[in-house]
Parts: structure tokens; C-alpha cells; sequence
């Protein structure tokens, strides 16, 4: 950079700072709850939304997002049903939430709008097929993304603004940097031959059949394979149009990688590993008979997917591709803290579930 264009960089800094400054200070004190959604919609609320329904298919996604920020303890919330099988996070949060029936993922906007809320969250997804229709009814809706690190932190910085508290939603964003930081500086000293080749295998079963299926380039899945240093060997291979797409077991012995993650959203993930450990087949592999086949880690949602827990998932990633760098992370101790600065979880009881649901799942790794 230009001595010349470095300085002048530095004398607009602080009018930049000061301006942003103002601007979010204007918004605070503004009478209106405003914030810009994933659609790019700019919704303009008269009152802080209190009566909150969150609506459609992936609702856990915004509901994760929603949970990080104190002002849900209050609302008066009607959720869509958000269990993967693992169990009911938001009802585990607030107990209270097992007495109020769940709308069915597959509300119409009719539905949806008769409830009366004050606001309606949902996937960016259901743009076309309920928040057109919402917007029609004069229903206030608002849609997130989130299915990258980048929307996390953008989408967490706009709900921020539209609750008034953006000072949580900044507090959240420097948690998430702060844990990427410190494994992106860790493996920034990986050679290029030094780094290790990772499959994620989303596994399913029918009857007494397994499929196996890799996640799009594009996805957040493949991103965390990336960032925890690894090489995502199934990168350019999946031709779906949106969504995950079976492999053979000829290609993953093609890919013959150094590690293998098998993820479930709907089952415990260690059943899969235990009918791999117990296959002739998955036997020939490498990474098998280094005992390099894993269960994904969960609690009651998967980590390896973008909810708010995507962090656990990486930094779980790294230390399992790289268990000598990462010999200092301690997992327990990692979930734990995540729960207590993110949720703002502190009572023992609901820590301790929380660890035993993540100790089970990954108890089969060390078998």
C-alpha cells in the first residue's frame, strides 16, 4: 500500500468509526425495530416483537439463532417442530415450551397468519412459497439464511439490530471469530503435504441397507473440512442440484482418505460406526485399520451442520484431523463453555446433560 493511500486510510478511520458509531446509535434510539433479512427486506417494526412464531421446514435454524439473544426467555413463541431426532433443544432451554402445541412444518400462510403474531421467522428458503404470501396478508415476516460462517455472522449482526441489542449480537460474532481465529492461526503452519485428506459421510439406513451421501462444495460442511486445515476429498464430486448425493463404497475406497466422518441429523451417529466396525467390506480400508473411521459429535443436534453449534463441529474436526496441534483442546471443557457463553446456560444439571449427550456420541470413537 502507498504511503499516500495508507495515510489517508488512517485520517478517514476515525470519521468511519465515528459515523457507524452515530448510525447505530440513531437506530438504538430510533422509535422503530428495523433490520435488514436475508431476502434483502428491510422490516420496520412499531414495538419490539413479543409474540414470535417461527415457521417452515429447518426452523431450527432460526431458532438457533433466535436462542443466542436473551429477549427469547420472554416471547411468547409458537415453534414449528425442530426435533432431528436427538432430541428437543428449545424445549430442554425453556420447559415451558412443552405445553404450547408446535405448528406443523408445512403451515400455509393462511395458518401461519391466522396465529396473530408479531413477527413470523423463517428460512430465506420460504421466500416464494409463504413470505410472498405473508407479505400479501400485511403479516410482518423476516428471513434468515444461515447456511455459511459469513450469513452466521452478517444474519446474527441484523437480528441484533431488529431486538435493539446489537451489543449481544457483536458479543456473539467475536466468540465465533475469536474460536475460528484460533484454529485457522494453528493450521496456517500445515506444509501442503502435511495436510490431512477427510471424508464426511452423511450416513442413512433402510432396513438393512446403508447409503452414504457427500455434502455440496458449497455447503458449510465442506467449508469446515477446509478451515480445520484438512483436504475434503469428495470436493467436485457431487453433481446434485441442492443437496447431498450418494457415493459408492468403489469411490470411497477410490478416495481412500486419511479420515472418515460419518454424520447423522435424524440418528445417533455411532449407530453407522458401529456397523462400519463391524464390516468386512469397510474393513479393507485405510483409515479403518488406523482406526480412523468417527462418529460426528452431538448432543441434540449434530455439530457438523450449520446451527448455532457449527463451532463445536470445527473445532472437533481440527483436533481429531490434527490431534498434536490441538492437544490442548479439551472437548468437555469446549462444550461446556460454548453452552455458557452462547445460551447462557449455568445451571449444572442442564451442563451435565448436555456433556452426556456428547460423551455418548463420540464413546464409540475410542472403542
Amino acid at each position: 500500500m502507498k504511503k499516500s493511500s495508507l495515510l489517508l486510510l488512517v485520517l478517514l478511520l476515525p470519521a468511519l468509526l465515528f459515523a457507524q458509531a452515530a448510525a447505530e446509535s440513531s437506530m438504538l434510539n430510533s422509535d422503530y425495530y428495523m433490520a435488514t433479512d436475508a431476502n434483502n427486506r428491510t422490516l420496520k417494526l412499531e414495538k419490539k416483537p413479543s409474540h414470535l412464531l417461527i415457521a417452515g421446514k429447518a426452523g431450527n435454524m432460526p431458532a438457533n439463532a433466535l436462542f443466542l439473544f436473551e429477549e427469547v426467555q420472554s416471547m411468547d413463541l409458537t415453534l414449528p417442530k425442530t426435533d432431528q431426532g436427538l432430541g428437543d433443544f428449545f424445549a430442554f432451554i425453556r420447559p415451558d415450551l412443552d405445553q404450547k402445541p408446535r405448528i406443523s412444518q408445512t403451515a400455509g400462510a393462511e395458518e401461519i397468519a391466522s396465529r396473530n403474531s408479531d413477527l413470523v421467522l423463517m428460512k430465506a428458503t420460504h421466500f416464494e412459497s409463504t413470505a410472498k404470501k405473508l407479505d400479501q396478508l400485511g403479516i410482518p415476516n423476516y428471513t434468515m439464511n444461515l447456511e455459511s460462517y459469513e450469513d452466521w455472522k452478517a444474519e446474527l449482526s441484523e437480528l441484533g439490530k431488529l431486538l435493539k441489542n446489537t451489543s449481544r449480537a457483536q458479543q456473539l460474532i467475536q466468540l465465533y471469530e475469536t474460536r475460528v481465529k484460533f484454529i485457522t492461526d494453528r493450521v496456517a503452519s500445515l506444509k501442503p503435504q502435511d495436510k490431512k485428506t477427510v471424508l464426511l459421510l452423511q450416513a442413512e439406513r433402510s432396513d438393512a441397507a446403508y447409503a452414504y451421501k457427500i455434502a455440496p462444495d458449497s455447503w458449510m460442511q465442506t467449508w469446515m473440512v477446509e478451515t480445520a486445515g484438512a483436504i475434503p476429498v469428495w470436493k467436485g464430486s457431487n453433481k446434485a442440484a441442492n443437496g447431498w448425493s450418494t457415493v459408492s463404497f468403489e469411490q470411497i475406497a477410490a478416495w481412500n482418505p486419511d479420515l472418515v466422518i460419518l454424520l447423522s441429523y435424524k440418528d445417533a451417529s455411532d449407530i453407522y460406526l458401529k456397523a462400519v466396525q463391524t464390516s468386512e467390506l469397510w474393513s479393507l480400508l485405510d483409515a479403518f485399520k488406523q482406526g480412523n473411521v468417527k462418529a460426528s459429535p452431538h448432543d441434540m443436534m449434530n455439530y457438523i451442520q450449520p446451527v448455532a453449534s457449527w463451532i463445536l463441529g470445527l473445532q472437533w474436526l481440527a483436533k481429531e484431523a490434527y490431534p498434536a496441534l490441538f492437544a490442548d483442546v479439551d472437548m468437555e471443557y469446549e462444550v461446556q463453555r460454548f453452552y455458557q457463553e452462547f445460551y447462557n446456560i449455568h445451571d449444572r444439571a442442564k451442563l451435565d446433560v448436555l456433556l452426556d449427550l456428547y460423551r455418548t456420541s463420540v464413546a464409540s470413537n475410542t472403542l
